[in-house]
């Protein structure tokens, strides 16, 4: 049996289970990358001589040995670098491919992204403060003016004197009434006959409607408004959930297309490990969709924050899945141009890169 490596999902990252394919006659393990030197992992990391590890805790399911370790091994191995394990007393468990294991929030951060450290105390403080108010520091040695209220207007005018009223006798004038009556009666005797067909002509003139001026915008009557209903968006899959669906459709052996709709949810959900995952499930040397998706993870070019959660950018692994699909796929093909285009100097340094990138 082969060895087989899953991720813990009782924890948020950096602890796998390690399925040894059969009973382990040391519980101390070795492991030794095969693609570059120093090949050994020790307690510091990476190192010539052969270091011997032990387990977190060390099982048997029917016949096989299932070790647990924790970030000191999983987020120092890189994703699809050949591991071989081998027993203190010699024995070989295989070579395996190391699989993408979500690293600790707090481990060694060989994939991890750089936490976010949080405000201080002070920081917190400085931003609730509020302006100052000025404060008259010496009450009993303030000025009377600037300590007693304003005098109203009313209470001012109060304090004032009443004033004398003089009144003065004036002489009769009705005669002089009586005669300016009189004259404007006869008056109204004679225009009568005008001021009844005036009359006439302003009763008219009511009955007439009267147009509406040029100046009076008309009055149009607004239909009443609905107002729409707000949309609502559909709750994002938390992390566990997303997490046991995959765990689900592993158990199922779910084709292709499941595990890319499980990636494309997870993405949607800002859930990079476990779209990452799914994405690997969905085998990108037989998917071009999985590899396109994988390699966009490691573009130093892609600004997506998601998959800066799950891997940091790698210039050479993101050639890797752009050149499954090269001469194959436009879109890999145009992509892989450019990422060797804009990391030459990287590839005169690097074999891998360099060997890729050739035409």
């Amino acid at each position: 049996m082969t060895i087989r490596i899953t991720e813990d999902e009782a924890e948020t990252g950096g602890y796998a289970f390690v399925d040894l394919g059969r009973p382990a006659p040391s519980a101390l393990l070795s492991f030794r990358r095969q693609d570059a030197e120093p090949r050994h992992l020790g307690a510091e990391g990476w190192q010539p001589e052969v270091a011997w590890l032990a387990p977190l805790s060390i099982s048997e399911r029917d016949g096989r040995a299932v070790a647990r370790f924790g970030p000191n091994v999983v987020d120092r191995i890189e994703e699809l670098v050949p591991i071989e394990i081998v027993a203190q007393d010699g024995t070989s468990f295989g070579v395996v491919s190391w699989p993408f294991i979500t690293p600790a929030p707090a481990g060694y951060g060989i994939l991890a992204a750089a936490p976010v450290a949080p405000l201080s105390l002070t920081e917190t403080a400085a931003r609730d403060v509020s302006p100052e108010v000025p404060v008259v520091a010496d009450a009993e040695n303030a000025p009377a003016s600037a300590l007693d209220p304003p005098t109203p207007p009313n209470a001012a005018r109060a304090s004032l004197p009443l004033a004398e009223v003089t009144v003065e006798r004036r002489p009769r004038v009705w005669p002089v009434a009586a005669a300016l009556f009189l004259g404007l009666a006869l008056a109204a005797a004679g225009g009568a006959y005008v001021y009844r067909d005036d009359l006439r002509m302003i009763l008219a003139a009511w009955e007439t409607p009267q147009p509406t001026s040029s100046n009076t915008p008309p009055v149009v009557e607004q239909a009443p408004v609905t107002l729409a209903a707000p949309s609502q968006e559909a709750p994002r899959p938390s992390a566990a959930e997303l997490r046991q669906r995959y765990t689900r459709l592993i158990e199922e052996r779910a084709s292709a297309p499941a595990f890319l709709d499980l990636g494309e949810t997870a993405l949607a959900a800002h859930q990079g490990g476990t779209a990452f995952r799914a994405f690997e499930e969905a085998d990108p040397v037989a998917n071009a969709d999985a590899a396109w998706q994988l390699a966009r993870f490691y573009d130093p070019s892609n600004p997506d924050a998601v998959a800066r959660t799950a891997a940091r950018p790698d210039a050479v692994r993101a050639a890797y899945y752009y050149a499954l699909w090269r001469n194959r796929s436009p879109r890999h093909t145009d992509a892989l141009r450019g990422l060797c285009d804009a990391n030459t100097d990287l590839a005169g340094r690097d074999e891998r890169l360099r060997t890729i990138c050739r035409p």
